[in-house]
C-alpha cells in the first residue's frame, strides 16, 4: 500500500471514530401554546301539559291545575318564561275552545322565581319578553317550574271536551 493510501484510510479511521465517539447536540427551544374555550348558555325545555280535568261551571270554586316547565340549562344560565296567549285568545283572555263554546282560563307565575315552588294564582304570567324571570342554574340537573292554571268560578258553557295550546318562549 502506498503511503498516501495509508495515510488517507487511516485518516477516514480517525474521522469516522471521532464522530462516532463524539456526542452531537442539538438545538432546542421551548414555547406556549394557549388553549382557550368558550361555554355558551344554554337551555333545554320540556314541559308538562296543563289538565285541569272536569269542570261545573255550577261550583262557585275556581278550578285550578297545573302544567310544568322543565329546563336542563348550562350553569349558571339565567333563563325567563314567558306564556303566548294561546290559539283562542281575546283581547288578551285565554280560552278553551270545544266547537264554537269558549271556556276563559288564566296562568299564573309561581309564588317565587326558585324550581317547584308553590302556586298562589294572583300574578299573571307574563306574555311578552323577557317574561318571568327564573333562579340560575346551579347545576345541570333539571329544574322544575310550575304553570299555575286557573279556570274561573261560575262561567256558563255547554259540556264538551275543551282545548287551547299555548307555546312557552325561554330565553337565557
Amino acid at each position: 500500500m502506498t503511503q498516501n493510501l495509508k495515510h488517507s484510510v487511516l485518516a477516514s479511521a480517525l474521522v469516522a471514530a471521532a464522530l462516532v465517539s463524539s456526542p452531537v447536540f442539538a438545538a432546542s427551544t421551548t414555547g406556549n401554546v394557549p388553549v382557550t374555550a368558550t361555554v355558551g348558555a344554554n337551555c333545554i325545555l320540556t314541559t308538562v301539559a296543563m289538565t285541569f280535568g272536569v269542570y261545573d261551571p255550577l261550583s262557585a270554586t275556581p278550578k285550578n291545575a297545573n302544567g310544568l316547565v322543565q329546563l336542563v340549562c348550562t350553569v349558571g344560565a339565567s333563563p325567563s318564561v314567558s306564556l303566548d296567549v294561546g290559539l283562542n285568545s281575546l283581547a288578551g283572555q285565554r280560552r278553551l275552545l270545544s266547537g264554537a263554546n269558549l271556556l276563559d282560563y288564566n296562568v299564573f307565575t309561581p309564588v317565587t322565581n326558585a324550581a317547584n315552588a308553590a302556586c298562589a294564582y294572583t300574578t299573571a304570567y307574563p306574555t311578552t319578553l323577557p317574561g318571568f324571570a327564573l333562579t340560575a342554574a346551579p347545576s345541570v340537573a333539571s329544574r322544575n317550574y310550575n304553570l299555575c292554571g286557573q279556570i274561573p268560578a261560575g262561567q256558563s258553557v255547554p259540556n264538551g271536551s275543551y282545548n287551547d295550546t299555548i307555546t312557552a318562549t325561554i330565553t337565557f
